[in-house]
């Protein structure tokens, strides 16, 4: 027991002899044993100052101590999951495993390790590696094609979860690209003779490549389930609500399309070695100076999530933000596309909108403010404009449209030249223009049939009263049409020089 506990001490003495002089215990442990592991020997030096340490109470109660403290902080250092994958899915042994198993099937050959030998064990890979890459295309085209029930049975799209058999596909030309690599860097060897051994490690490039593509097939199976899923919910509620399906998974799709390539892009760096904390601190760093510089772009996506998950529009709804009106196209979570009705598109950030005007929210009203003569009789007029919402609902293309009867809301105002009734009827919310002009057009046919005057824009001309209440007859003389033109053209606006009409 006093041996081993001797021989451990001398191989940690380095670091032990400098931590009981500098305090630094965790480095200076680690630098201990990582000279232990490179093979320098032990000096005499530090032999004698281990040897006085153990002799002193005091220097040897505070070596004890400082061990204790790197035994406790060997313990409680946190583990990156991210490098824990390979270890959990156990990729680094089956990749071995497999190279191991190639280069015995190359030394089961039976041959030379001459340059005629290498070459003619290339050209069999060689084959060999064409024979799996065509195998595993065709199965991949396979399996595509069995996958075609399932996205009929389902509703899927038509490519749902051809991502994984693309994937596959190309997994096969990695694994053909690794192998013909190994054995292009043995034809190497056994061509310049050199007894050194420069082929590649094949085991760490296939566990590497292995690695590699079990993570994008992992985040191209939860990017195809995801999408799936929410098609599959699609085709469930298709009858409800759909423009709020059309609205909302687009945006879906693009949050988890970002989270996942960012996530598999900071698990492939650390599956190859690469330290990813000082890239998250300085992404974090970076992100908080955008955030400073870009405050309009952050106002944008956080009033674009707001307007979103409120439901105040959707794709196709009628709506005006501002000054600009038309029909949503489309929705980021940035801004909004329109196009009016001319066709013009305008595309209007989340951050300048204020007021959002949806005309086609769940229902909509259709207006009428219908003018006619001040001799109708109004309670005629209004019983007419029944008669015609009674019409267009039993009519078998227009009725379907219309949600409730006409609602009449009465005499509204005594215009220059018309009274004006106001009404509204209710239509399905893209459907209030169409019930709107056909009811127009049923409503002048039926105001012709029945005589009822639209009046045009007209002006009375009064001429005053005399004192007993009659009107003055108008003095109205007819003027040549030549003489008329010559006092409209006087600049002077002198007397007019009038001739009567001697006719």
């Amino acid at each position: 027991m006093r041996t081993c506990l001797s021989l451990i001490l001398i191989l940690l003495l380095p670091g032990l002899a400098q931590a009981a002089q500098t305090g630094t215990d965790l480095l200076t442990g680690g630098a201990a044993v990582s000279s232990e592991e490179s093979g320098q020997d032990v000096s005499e030096e530090q032999l004698d100052e281990l040897i006085s340490t153990l002799e002193n109470d005091a220097e040897r109660q505070q070596l004890i101590d400082q061990l204790q403290l790197l035994s406790k902080a060997r313990e409680q250092e946190p583990e990156n999951p991210l490098d824990s994958l390979t270890e959990a899915l156990d990729i680094e042994a089956t990749g071995s495993g497999l190279a191991g198993e190639f280069v015995d099937m190359l030394q089961s050959w039976g041959l030379s390790e001459s340059f005629i030998g290498a070459l003619f064990s290339f050209v069999l890979t060689l084959l060999l590696i064409a024979v799996c890459v065509f195998i595993n295309n065709r199965l991949a085209i396979l399996f595509d094609r069995r996958m075609r029930k399932v996205r009929n049975h389902l509703h899927l799209a038509k490519r749902r979860f051809h991502s994984l058999f693309t994937l596959q596909r190309w997994a096969g030309y990695l694994f053909g690209l690794i192998f013909l690599v190994y054995a292009t860097s043995r034809l190497f060897t056994a061509y310049i003779e050199s007894d050194s051994d420069y082929s590649l490690p094949l085991g760490a490039l296939f566990s590497t490549g292995l690695t590699l593509v079990v993570i994008l097939f992992v985040w191209a199976l939860i990017w195809e389930g995801v999408n799936a899923f929410l098609e599959i919910f699609e085709y469930k509620n298709r009858r409800l609500k759909k423009a709020r399906l059309k609205t909302v998974t687009p945006i879906i799709r693009n949050v988890l399309l970002f989270t996942l390539s960012l996530f598999a892009i900071m698990i492939i760096l650390s599956e190859l070695g690469v330290d990813i904390l000082p890239l998250v601190a300085g992404a974090g760093v970076l992100g908080i100076a955008i955030g400073f510089g870009a405050q309009t772009l952050v106002k944008d996506f956080i009033t674009g999530a707001m307007v979103i998950f409120e439901d105040l529009l959707q794709i196709d709804d009628v709506v005006q933000l501002g000054d600009k009106f038309g029909v949503v196209e489309k929705i980021t979570i940035r801004k909004i596309q329109l196009r009016d009705l001319d066709g013009t598109v305008h595309t209007v950030p989340f951050g300048d909108v204020t007021i959002v005007s949806n005309l086609t929210k769940d229902f909509s009203y259709y207006l009428f403010n219908v003018g006619v003569a001040y001799r109708e009789d109004v309670d005629e007029v209004m019983q007419c404009l029944r008669d015609i919402d009674e019409e267009l609902r039993q009519d078998k293309e227009f009725g379907r449209l219309i949600l409730e009867p006409l609602e009449i809301l009465g005499l509204d105002k005594f215009a220059d030249s018309a009274l004006i009734i106001k009404a509204r009827t209710k239509t399905l919310p893209h459907e209030k223009w169409t019930v709107g002009r056909e009811f127009n057009r049923r409503m002048k046919r039926m105001f012709d049939e029945r005589n009822i005057e639209i009046p045009f824009p007209h002006q009375t001309l009064y001429f005053g009263e005399d004192k007993s209440g009659q009107a003055p007859s108008a003095n109205v003389r007819l003027l040549s049409e030549s003489v008329t033109n010559r006092s409209s053209a006087n600049e002077d606006g002198g007397a007019d020089v009038r001739q009567e009409d001697k006719d």
